[in-house]
């Protein structure tokens, strides 16, 4: 018993470590995102960056949109968005930047 739970537990740390070591990268790009036969085409502000669509994990595939100019996106990957295979296998998500809203330090202060 105590054997199966420490495979578990192996396993377990296995896998928040792999999750855990995941590079988030920030990137803008230069014009749309292109799409070609089996190619989705980044330009970006430090270089292009060409990916084949069918490599993508499934649930990266459907977050791929027709992203626009000056978009920022935030890219969750194995290696680093610009260190990648090159077929994109290894991209865990692609999404817009977040877009934190600033709140006012300032207060009112009535006399």
């Amino acid at each position: 018993m105590k054997l199966i739970q420490r495979l578990s537990c192996g396993l377990l740390m296995l896998t928040v470590s792999a999750m855990a070591f995941a590079k988030t990268e920030q990137i803008t790009l230069k014009k749309d995102i292109g799409f070609g036969e089996e190619a989705v085409i980044f330009p970006t502000t430090r270089g292009e960056v060409i990916f084949n669509y069918f490599a993508f994990p499934d649930h990266v595939a459907k977050q791929i949109k027709p992203y626009k100019k000056g978009q920022c996106l935030e890219i969750q990957s194995k290696y680093g968005f610009f260190k990648d295979t090159g077929d994109g296998s290894y991209i865990q998500s692609i999404r817009p930047c977040n877009k934190k809203t600033q709140v006012s330090t300032t207060t009112k202060v009535n006399r």
